[in-house]
């Protein structure tokens, strides 16, 4: 499992480089940018996590299947680091061990 985390973590910061690189990359407060995917999107909060002491790393769904994954920094500035559609919540396949 903690394999699997590292890996998505990288797949979050390829994929921030190359929105930024492109010049692709959307910020707001986080304030304005919950409220933007959710007046336009219909997109809710659904997860949040932390990316070590500087990032926290959230997932927005939508009714339709929609989603945005967002980064927040500690000045309270969000990022868009991906989005896209089909969104299924899945249920864990098993009771995970706590060891």
């Amino acid at each position: 499992m903690r394999l699997l985390k590292i890996l998505l973590f990288g797949c979050v910061c390829v994929a921030c480089a190359d929105k930024a690189a492109a010049g692709e990359t959307f910020c707001a407060k986080h304030e304005t940018l919950a409220q933007i995917l959710d007046t336009k999107f219909g997109e809710q909060q659904q997860g949040v996590g932390l990316a070590g002491k500087e990032a926290m790393i959230e997932i927005y769904v939508s009714a339709k299947g929609t989603f945005t994954l967002v980064s927040t920094d500690t000045k309270g500035v969000s990022c868009i680091v991906g989005a896209g559609d089909s969104w299924e919540k899945l249920e864990p396949k098993r009771q995970l061990s706590s060891n």
